[in-house]
């Protein structure tokens, strides 16, 4: 059997890898609502709020850590920064609120409108040490905020005077990359400076993940998986219903439904 890992070669040399059918192994499930939030880090622990709690349980699915987050207003996202800290994200209150690795509160929240961002409705991690991606709604903006010193915050494209955009559903940082989901146009890639790299006319797409060589994109009808480098594309059948969000890591997928979170690897027949 083949691994995960072993994708971007069968992608390199299938010319069928179109209709190639892999086989998910199913390694954990995690119980969640479905207005509940989740994030999974670098480690493969998986971070679920709701009720106004955060649990966080390790890569074997054993709960390590619970913690109140009342007090913090309503999470639209909890964005793990690195192993050892969390940002909470409140697009109501306009919030980012720092908690470590044991889900304890850390600092003071930065208020993003003394920031001069009166509208922020997403955030995503960055690469970069101490900083994170927001998007500006009102101005149409994604900006790299640094969380250590706010006044060097540095705009990396105006979405919709540049690239006429409106309905920006994700974004991540890969790789010095940056992969942004439109729901209506399609998946772009911009280097860190903003310049566009690479553009697919995807519609449909639900959410989006990449590594160095492959760019994950997830539809209604399935998961597909480009390689970079060939551009050819690979589909399999996802493994569970009602997958509305997923997440790459370590050659691993994490699939959402309205009722769980659900941590699979994928394999090939030689």
């Amino acid at each position: 059997m083949i691994r995960i890992q072993g994708i971007f070669i069968v992608l390199l040399f299938s010319m069928t890898a179109w209709s190639q059918k892999g086989s998910w192994i199913e390694k954990q499930i995690y119980p969640m609502q479905a207005d509940g939030v989740w994030s999974v880090d670098g480690l493969e622990n998986v971070y679920i709020a709701q009720f106004g709690l955060i649990n966080k349980f390790d890569s074997t699915g054993k709960l390590k850590f619970s913690q109140s987050i009342k007090s913090l207003g309503s999470m639209t996202q909890l964005v793990p920064i690195n192993t050892m800290k969390l940002i909470h994200f409140s697009e109501e209150q306009q919030t980012l609120c720092y908690l470590d690795n044991t889900l304890s509160p850390l600092d003071d929240c930065i208020d993003l409108t003394e920031e001069g961002i009166v509208n922020a409705v997403m955030v995503s991690e960055s690469n970069q040490p101490n900083k994170i991606w927001v998007l500006d709604n009102l101005n149409s903006r994604l900006l790299l905020l640094p969380l250590d010193n706010v006044y060097q915050t540095q705009e990396l494209v105006n979405l919709r005077g540049v690239l006429d955009l409106n309905q920006v559903t994700q974004f991540v940082e890969r790789n010095n990359q940056v992969v942004l989901l439109d729901a209506t146009k399609g998946v772009y890639i911009f280097d860190l400076y903003g310049s566009l790299l690479d553009y697919f006319p995807e519609k449909n797409v639900l959410a989006v993940d990449a590594n160095e060589q492959m760019l994950f994109l997830l539809r209604a009808d399935g998961l597909y998986i480009r390689s970079f480098a060939s551009g050819e594309t690979l589909r399999v059948d996802v493994p569970v219903t009602g997958v509305i969000d997923f997440a790459y890591r370590n050659h691993f997928f994490f699939f959402r439904t309205e009722k769980a979170v659900h941590k699979f690897a994928l394999q090939f027949s030689e």
